[in-house]
């Protein structure tokens, strides 16, 4: 089984969306659980946007007064529910996975509050529905808004004020037999745009009878990129990324040489033989110089993109290690906003 879990910051927008779809598609997710979604309703249209198919089923803990909200959604060929309950900020789902026999499965998409007293409230909410079924598969995923040790937050705060949510959090985690399995990746989920502040509050835990399905499951903290915390990812296996496929972006529509150049590019090609023959060979080698064309015109969005995540990632590590100073808080901030111009150059692909 293999979930994915982000505080979304907002389930809206053409940026978001694609990469939530872009997420699931490259990943095979058979769940993804969004925390913070702001939404006080899912369409089905908007569900099958966000997953990419109409191949999914969701549950959705509707957000109050644009504040909070969980939406869960599976692949209807990996889990089939059977039942589901929303408490505030959280949904428990139960029902069968279809790749392990049928196996009872129980997943809960969570969302903490910032404040002590609220957690305690959920901590407890959710260890009642725990207590009942310590024998059976049982995954927590999603923002906890709480760590388990002092090193696991970074800040200008004295880490001794946490100390009573740290005690709160391990004592919920051990009455309710659950395992913080081992994590792969960064060490921290969430930054503070500033990048003083960091912190590993997104997680994975999970029971024996988890582990005895999936022995091998690891929790993956994955980049950032449209939000201040990283996707965090639960899976037993590696993934293979694939190939990439031909874009053609509309902003090259706004160049004012674009239709010249395929004009005079089509009219150019010499091919011999019938209609859709002559066609195809057309456009194969139309897309081939259209694709010079861009890097010369516009650059390479997809490598600049890559390339910008490769020095936030360089950056983001650096930082949980030793840290970074103000200058390289400032071009952390400058690289974020060089991102999402260069995501919003890729959004608009026309085949």
């Amino acid at each position: 089984m293999k979930i994915i879990s982000l505080n979304i910051r907002r389930a809206r927008g053409a940026v978001k969306r694609n990469y939530v779809r872009d997420l699931i598609s490259r990943e095979q997710a058979d769940m993804v659980c969004l925390q913070e979604t702001k939404c006080s309703e899912f369409s089905r249209e908007k569900v099958c946007l966000l997953w990419g198919t109409n191949e999914v089923d969701w549950v959705e803990n509707k957000a109050i007064n644009k504040a909070g909200g969980v939406l869960t959604m599976w692949s209807n060929k990996s889990f089939q529910l059977s039942s589901f309950v929303n408490g505030k900020n959280f949904t428990v789902l139960e029902g069968f996975g279809k790749r392990r026999n049928g196996a009872h499965l129980t997943i809960v998409n969570i969302y903490c509050s910032s404040t002590l007293r609220e957690k305690k409230e959920m901590w407890n909410d959710v260890g009642v529905f725990r207590q009942g079924q310590l024998s059976k598969a049982w995954c927590i995923i999603g923002d906890f808004n709480s760590i388990r040790r002092q090193e696991e937050r970074r800040s200008v705060t004295s880490n001794s004020v946490y100390s009573r949510e740290i005690k709160g959090f391990n004592e919920f985690i051990e009455s309710s037999e659950l395992a913080d399995i081992s994590l792969v990746g960064r060490k921290f989920t969430w930054f503070k745009p500033n990048g003083l502040v960091k912190s590993r509050i997104d997680r994975v835990l999970v029971s024996k009878e988890w582990l005895d399905l999936w022995p091998n499951s690891q929790q993956f903290v994955l980049s950032r990129s449209i939000s201040d915390h990283c996707a965090v990812m639960l899976k037993e296996v590696s993934v293979d990324w694939g190939p990439k496929s031909f874009r053609c972006l509309d902003v090259w529509q706004k160049d004012s040489g674009f239709k010249e150049f395929v004009r005079s590019s089509w009219v150019s090609y010499k091919v011999e033989g019938r209609g859709i023959f002559v066609f195809k060979e057309k456009l194969k080698r139309l897309k081939a110089d259209l694709k010079v064309w861009n890097k010369e015109v516009f650059g390479d969005a997809n490598q600049s993109c890559k390339e910008i995540q490769q020095r936030l990632d360089e950056l983001d590590l650096r930082d949980d290690e030793d840290g970074i100073d103000e200058s390289e808080r400032e071009e952390r901030k400058s690289l974020f906003a060089k991102l999402s111009v260069s995501k919003s150059k890729q959004e608009a692909i026309l085949f």
